[in-house]
Protein backbone atom coordinates (compact mmCIF):
# COMPACT_ATOMS: atom_id res chain seq x y z
CA UNK A 1 0.00 0.00 0.00
CA UNK A 2 1.50 3.38 -1.26
CA UNK A 3 2.10 5.13 2.27
CA UNK A 4 1.46 8.66 0.40
CA UNK A 5 -2.03 7.50 -0.47
CA UNK A 6 -2.71 5.99 2.99
CA UNK A 7 -1.44 9.28 4.57
CA UNK A 8 -3.35 11.94 2.55
CA UNK A 9 -6.70 9.92 3.16
CA UNK A 10 -5.92 10.75 6.65
CA UNK A 11 -6.00 14.25 6.23
CA UNK A 12 -8.49 14.06 3.67
CA UNK A 13 -10.80 12.37 6.69
CA UNK A 14 -9.81 14.27 9.77
CA UNK A 15 -10.60 17.67 7.03
CA UNK A 16 -13.93 16.02 6.15
CA UNK A 17 -14.56 15.52 10.40
CA UNK A 18 -13.70 19.24 10.66
CA UNK A 19 -16.18 20.46 8.16
CA UNK A 20 -19.22 18.17 9.09
CA UNK A 21 -18.58 19.33 12.72
CA UNK A 22 -18.35 22.58 11.75
CA UNK A 23 -21.76 23.01 9.40
CA UNK A 24 -23.43 20.49 12.52
CA UNK A 25 -23.16 23.06 14.90
CA UNK A 26 -23.13 26.40 12.89
CA UNK A 27 -25.79 25.72 10.06
CA UNK A 28 -29.39 25.53 11.59
CA UNK A 29 -32.82 27.62 12.33
CA UNK A 30 -30.30 29.51 14.29
CA UNK A 31 -27.55 30.42 12.69
CA UNK A 32 -24.11 30.29 14.79
CA UNK A 33 -21.10 32.01 12.86
CA UNK A 34 -18.34 30.02 13.14
CA UNK A 35 -15.89 32.30 15.04
CA UNK A 36 -18.71 32.09 17.96
CA UNK A 37 -18.40 28.08 18.40
CA UNK A 38 -15.70 27.60 20.93
CA UNK A 39 -16.65 31.13 22.90
CA UNK A 40 -20.25 30.25 22.89
CA UNK A 41 -19.02 26.66 24.25
CA UNK A 42 -17.01 28.28 26.82
CA UNK A 43 -19.32 30.25 28.07
CA UNK A 44 -22.14 27.53 28.52
CA UNK A 45 -19.55 25.34 30.29
CA UNK A 46 -19.12 28.82 32.20
CA UNK A 47 -22.47 28.50 33.48
CA UNK A 48 -23.48 31.32 30.89
CA UNK A 49 -27.05 30.94 29.62
CA UNK A 50 -27.50 33.06 26.57
CA UNK A 51 -29.96 31.77 24.23
CA UNK A 52 -26.19 31.43 21.85
CA UNK A 53 -24.54 29.34 24.96
CA UNK A 54 -27.50 27.66 25.12
CA UNK A 55 -28.29 26.47 21.40
CA UNK A 56 -24.66 25.53 21.01
CA UNK A 57 -23.38 24.07 24.58
CA UNK A 58 -26.70 22.47 25.63
CA UNK A 59 -27.72 21.24 22.11
CA UNK A 60 -25.42 21.08 18.93
CA UNK A 61 -22.65 20.45 20.42
CA UNK A 62 -23.71 17.21 22.47
CA UNK A 63 -25.71 15.84 19.05
CA UNK A 64 -22.39 16.78 17.45
CA UNK A 65 -20.08 14.69 19.78
CA UNK A 66 -22.97 11.92 19.53
CA UNK A 67 -22.86 11.58 15.77
CA UNK A 68 -19.01 11.54 16.21
CA UNK A 69 -18.77 8.53 18.91
CA UNK A 70 -21.61 6.59 17.15
CA UNK A 71 -20.10 6.59 14.09
CA UNK A 72 -16.68 5.95 14.91
CA UNK A 73 -17.81 3.10 17.42
CA UNK A 74 -19.86 1.21 14.80
CA UNK A 75 -17.36 2.07 11.74
CA UNK A 76 -14.19 0.36 14.17
CA UNK A 77 -16.93 -2.57 15.05
CA UNK A 78 -17.94 -3.11 11.32
CA UNK A 79 -13.99 -3.27 10.30
CA UNK A 80 -13.28 -5.92 13.02
CA UNK A 81 -15.85 -8.39 12.18
CA UNK A 82 -14.94 -7.81 8.66
CA UNK A 83 -11.90 -9.53 9.73
CA UNK A 84 -12.88 -12.27 11.89
CA UNK A 85 -15.66 -13.27 9.86
CA UNK A 86 -13.55 -12.80 7.10
CA UNK A 87 -15.97 -11.31 4.70
CA UNK A 88 -16.08 -7.73 3.89
CA UNK A 89 -19.82 -7.75 3.61
CA UNK A 90 -20.32 -8.28 7.60
CA UNK A 91 -21.34 -5.27 10.05
CA UNK A 92 -22.20 -4.99 13.29
CA UNK A 93 -25.89 -6.28 12.64
CA UNK A 94 -24.81 -9.41 11.72
CA UNK A 95 -24.39 -10.56 15.24
CA UNK A 96 -28.18 -9.80 16.25
CA UNK A 97 -27.63 -7.27 18.56
CA UNK A 98 -28.85 -4.22 17.08
CA UNK A 99 -32.28 -6.50 16.64
CA UNK A 100 -32.10 -7.38 20.77
CA UNK A 101 -31.37 -3.74 21.30
CA UNK A 102 -34.44 -2.39 19.34
CA UNK A 103 -36.72 -5.17 21.08
CA UNK A 104 -35.76 -3.98 24.09
CA UNK A 105 -36.34 -0.47 23.62
CA UNK A 106 -39.85 -1.21 21.91
CA UNK A 107 -40.47 -3.42 25.10
CA UNK A 108 -40.28 -0.52 27.43
CA UNK A 109 -41.58 2.11 25.27
CA UNK A 110 -44.98 0.01 24.65
CA UNK A 111 -45.12 -1.06 28.38
CA UNK A 112 -45.15 2.94 29.23
CA UNK A 113 -42.01 2.35 31.29
CA UNK A 114 -40.26 4.78 29.00
CA UNK A 115 -42.19 7.76 29.85
CA UNK A 116 -41.86 7.37 33.45
CA UNK A 117 -37.90 7.02 34.04
CA UNK A 118 -35.54 8.63 31.65
CA UNK A 119 -32.79 6.14 31.42
CA UNK A 120 -35.61 3.16 30.73
CA UNK A 121 -34.96 3.26 26.88
CA UNK A 122 -31.74 2.98 27.20
CA UNK A 123 -30.96 0.67 29.64
CA UNK A 124 -33.06 -1.93 28.31
CA UNK A 125 -31.69 -1.42 24.95
CA UNK A 126 -28.22 -2.15 26.37
CA UNK A 127 -29.57 -5.28 28.18
CA UNK A 128 -31.11 -7.16 25.62
CA UNK A 129 -28.12 -6.49 23.36
CA UNK A 130 -26.04 -7.80 25.48
CA UNK A 131 -28.30 -11.27 25.96
CA UNK A 132 -28.93 -11.48 22.43
CA UNK A 133 -25.01 -11.42 22.16
CA UNK A 134 -24.67 -14.13 24.61
CA UNK A 135 -27.22 -16.26 23.57
CA UNK A 136 -26.05 -16.48 19.83
CA UNK A 137 -22.07 -16.61 21.65
CA UNK A 138 -23.53 -19.99 23.45
CA UNK A 139 -25.34 -21.13 20.73
CA UNK A 140 -22.46 -21.34 18.19
CA UNK A 141 -19.85 -22.49 20.76
CA UNK A 142 -19.17 -26.00 21.51
CA UNK A 143 -16.18 -27.19 24.01
CA UNK A 144 -14.74 -24.07 23.99
CA UNK A 145 -14.52 -23.24 20.42
CA UNK A 146 -16.88 -20.77 18.67
CA UNK A 147 -17.59 -21.51 14.98
CA UNK A 148 -18.19 -18.37 13.09
CA UNK A 149 -20.84 -19.80 10.09
CA UNK A 150 -22.83 -20.59 13.36
CA UNK A 151 -22.26 -17.78 14.59
CA UNK A 152 -23.25 -15.97 11.40
CA UNK A 153 -26.67 -17.77 11.12
CA UNK A 154 -27.30 -18.05 14.56
CA UNK A 155 -27.77 -13.94 14.65
CA UNK A 156 -29.65 -14.35 11.55
CA UNK A 157 -32.09 -16.23 13.10
CA UNK A 158 -31.99 -14.89 16.54
CA UNK A 159 -32.26 -11.25 14.81
CA UNK A 160 -35.09 -12.21 12.33
CA UNK A 161 -37.00 -13.86 15.49
CA UNK A 162 -36.59 -10.20 17.55
CA UNK A 163 -37.85 -8.29 14.21
CA UNK A 164 -41.04 -10.41 14.48
CA UNK A 165 -41.58 -9.64 18.16
CA UNK A 166 -41.22 -6.10 17.13
CA UNK A 167 -43.89 -6.27 14.38
CA UNK A 168 -45.71 -7.80 16.29
CA UNK A 169 -45.52 -5.64 19.26
CA UNK A 170 -45.94 -2.23 16.90
CA UNK A 171 -49.67 -3.72 15.56
CA UNK A 172 -50.69 -4.37 18.71
CA UNK A 173 -49.74 -0.92 19.71
CA UNK A 174 -51.81 2.16 19.50
CA UNK A 175 -51.10 4.68 16.73
CA UNK A 176 -49.48 7.32 19.26
CA UNK A 177 -47.20 4.46 20.97
CA UNK A 178 -46.51 2.98 17.74
CA UNK A 179 -45.00 6.29 15.93
CA UNK A 180 -43.24 6.93 18.74
CA UNK A 181 -41.61 3.50 18.56
CA UNK A 182 -41.14 3.95 14.84
CA UNK A 183 -39.34 7.56 15.49
CA UNK A 184 -36.89 5.29 17.77
CA UNK A 185 -36.57 2.57 14.86
CA UNK A 186 -35.35 4.38 12.51
CA UNK A 187 -32.25 6.03 14.41
CA UNK A 188 -32.23 9.81 15.15
CA UNK A 189 -29.43 12.07 17.72
CA UNK A 190 -32.25 14.14 18.81
CA UNK A 191 -31.93 14.72 22.36
CA UNK A 192 -28.15 14.17 23.00
CA UNK A 193 -26.61 15.04 26.39
CA UNK A 194 -23.62 15.16 27.62
CA UNK A 195 -23.87 12.24 29.90
CA UNK A 196 -24.73 9.93 26.76
CA UNK A 197 -21.21 11.71 25.29
CA UNK A 198 -18.96 11.23 28.15
CA UNK A 199 -20.17 7.15 28.04
CA UNK A 200 -19.09 7.05 24.69
CA UNK A 201 -16.20 8.82 24.72
CA UNK A 202 -14.30 6.70 27.36
CA UNK A 203 -15.96 3.30 25.76
CA UNK A 204 -14.89 4.07 21.99
CA UNK A 205 -11.03 5.36 23.25
CA UNK A 206 -10.80 2.22 25.06
CA UNK A 207 -11.88 -0.12 22.51
CA UNK A 208 -9.47 1.47 19.97
CA UNK A 209 -6.81 1.00 22.38
CA UNK A 210 -7.62 -2.67 22.74
CA UNK A 211 -8.52 -3.36 18.55
CA UNK A 212 -4.70 -1.66 17.64
CA UNK A 213 -2.99 -3.93 20.36
CA UNK A 214 -5.17 -6.75 18.41
CA UNK A 215 -4.17 -5.71 15.06
CA UNK A 216 -1.83 -7.72 14.01
CA UNK A 217 -3.40 -10.71 15.23
CA UNK A 218 -6.34 -9.95 13.04
CA UNK A 219 -3.95 -9.09 10.17
CA UNK A 220 -2.85 -12.73 10.58
CA UNK A 221 -6.60 -14.50 11.35
CA UNK A 222 -7.01 -13.02 7.41
CA UNK A 223 -4.97 -15.69 5.99
CA UNK A 224 -7.19 -18.60 8.04
CA UNK A 225 -7.18 -19.90 11.47
CA UNK A 226 -4.74 -22.83 11.18
CA UNK A 227 -2.50 -21.11 9.81
CA UNK A 228 -2.79 -18.24 12.72
CA UNK A 229 -3.24 -20.49 15.18
CA UNK A 230 0.38 -22.33 13.90
CA UNK A 231 2.35 -19.13 14.48
CA UNK A 232 0.89 -18.48 17.87
CA UNK A 233 -2.66 -16.11 17.87
CA UNK A 234 -5.10 -17.13 20.17
CA UNK A 235 -7.59 -17.43 17.97
CA UNK A 236 -10.69 -18.32 20.32
CA UNK A 237 -9.10 -15.78 22.61
CA UNK A 238 -9.29 -12.95 20.26
CA UNK A 239 -12.65 -13.88 18.39
CA UNK A 240 -14.12 -13.67 21.90
CA UNK A 241 -12.63 -10.28 23.04
CA UNK A 242 -13.61 -8.59 19.57
CA UNK A 243 -17.35 -10.47 19.79
CA UNK A 244 -17.61 -9.14 23.24
CA UNK A 245 -15.93 -5.13 22.66
CA UNK A 246 -18.31 -5.16 19.54
CA UNK A 247 -21.17 -6.24 21.35
CA UNK A 248 -20.97 -3.69 23.97
CA UNK A 249 -20.10 -0.61 21.40
CA UNK A 250 -23.46 -1.52 19.17
CA UNK A 251 -25.60 -2.07 22.48
CA UNK A 252 -24.43 1.07 23.71
CA UNK A 253 -24.76 2.76 20.68
CA UNK A 254 -27.65 1.31 19.74
CA UNK A 255 -29.40 2.10 23.28
CA UNK A 256 -28.61 5.82 22.59
CA UNK A 257 -29.63 6.39 19.24
CA UNK A 258 -31.83 4.09 17.80
CA UNK A 259 -30.78 1.55 15.50
CA UNK A 260 -28.46 3.11 12.66
CA UNK A 261 -27.50 0.96 9.87
CA UNK A 262 -24.92 0.14 7.49
CA UNK A 263 -22.17 2.74 9.07
CA UNK A 264 -19.96 -0.62 10.09
CA UNK A 265 -20.63 -2.07 6.54
CA UNK A 266 -19.64 0.97 3.85
CA UNK A 267 -16.78 2.62 5.57
CA UNK A 268 -14.28 -0.13 6.46
CA UNK A 269 -15.27 -1.60 2.51
CA UNK A 270 -14.70 1.66 1.21
CA UNK A 271 -11.47 2.77 3.11
CA UNK A 272 -9.64 -0.61 2.83
CA UNK A 273 -9.11 0.41 -1.24
CA UNK A 274 -7.21 3.74 0.07
CA UNK A 275 -5.07 2.27 3.31
CA UNK A 276 -4.78 -1.23 2.85
CA UNK A 277 -5.82 -4.18 4.71
CA UNK A 278 -3.72 -3.62 7.19
CA UNK A 279 -5.45 -3.30 10.86
CA UNK A 280 -3.08 -1.04 12.37
CA UNK A 281 -4.23 1.90 9.58
CA UNK A 282 -7.75 0.67 8.99
CA UNK A 283 -9.22 0.49 12.16
CA UNK A 284 -8.38 4.07 13.33
CA UNK A 285 -9.43 5.07 9.51
CA UNK A 286 -12.45 3.68 9.97
CA UNK A 287 -12.83 5.41 13.12
CA UNK A 288 -12.46 8.47 11.42
CA UNK A 289 -14.55 7.74 8.55
CA UNK A 290 -17.29 6.47 10.51
CA UNK A 291 -17.56 10.00 12.73
CA UNK A 292 -17.41 11.70 9.33
CA UNK A 293 -19.97 9.90 7.56
CA UNK A 294 -22.54 10.12 10.21
CA UNK A 295 -21.68 13.80 10.91
CA UNK A 296 -22.50 14.14 7.61
CA UNK A 297 -25.51 12.40 7.01
CA UNK A 298 -27.05 14.22 10.26
CA UNK A 299 -26.59 17.48 8.68
CA UNK A 300 -27.92 16.03 5.64
CA UNK A 301 -31.06 15.11 7.60
CA UNK A 302 -31.31 18.22 9.34
CA UNK A 303 -31.37 20.13 6.00
CA UNK A 304 -32.86 18.34 3.33
CA UNK A 305 -36.12 19.30 3.94
CA UNK A 306 -35.74 21.84 6.80
CA UNK A 307 -37.25 22.77 8.96
CA UNK A 308 -38.68 19.48 8.71
CA UNK A 309 -35.69 17.05 10.21
CA UNK A 310 -35.79 12.98 9.02
CA UNK A 311 -33.38 10.73 11.31
CA UNK A 312 -30.37 10.18 10.50
CA UNK A 313 -31.01 6.48 10.26
CA UNK A 314 -32.95 6.96 6.99
CA UNK A 315 -29.87 8.74 5.29
CA UNK A 316 -27.90 6.00 6.25
CA UNK A 317 -30.33 3.36 5.30
CA UNK A 318 -30.43 5.31 1.48
CA UNK A 319 -26.56 4.97 1.35
CA UNK A 320 -26.30 2.23 2.87
CA UNK A 321 -28.68 -0.44 0.80
CA UNK A 322 -27.49 0.43 -2.93
CA UNK A 323 -24.17 0.09 -1.47
CA UNK A 324 -24.94 -3.58 -0.13
CA UNK A 325 -26.59 -4.40 -3.10
CA UNK A 326 -23.30 -2.84 -5.64
CA UNK A 327 -20.60 -5.40 -3.16
CA UNK A 328 -23.51 -8.22 -3.97
CA UNK A 329 -23.26 -7.84 -7.47
CA UNK A 330 -19.54 -7.72 -7.58
CA UNK A 331 -19.11 -10.75 -5.56
CA UNK A 332 -21.71 -12.29 -8.10
CA UNK A 333 -19.68 -11.55 -10.94
CA UNK A 334 -16.23 -13.06 -8.93
CA UNK A 335 -18.23 -16.19 -8.60
CA UNK A 336 -18.93 -16.34 -12.12
CA UNK A 337 -15.79 -15.30 -13.54
CA UNK A 338 -14.41 -17.77 -11.08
Amino acid sequence: MNRAKAKWTFVVLVALLLLGMILEISVGPMGIPVSQIIPDTVAYLNGQHSSNAIVVGAIRLPRCLLAVFVGAGLAMAGAVLQAVFKNPMSDPGVIGVSSGSALGAILVIHVGVAASTLWATPLSAFIFGVVVVLLIYRLSTVKGRTNLYALLLSGVAVGSFCSAIITAILSLSPLQTMQQMLFWLMGGLDGGNWNQVLVLVGLIVVSLVVFLAMAWSLDIMLTGEEHAEGVGVPVQRIKQLTLAICALIVAVCVSTTGVIAFVGLIVPHVLRHFVGSRHRLLIPAAALGGASLLTLSDLVAHMLFSPIELNVGIVTSCLGAPFFLYLLFQRQRAWQRS
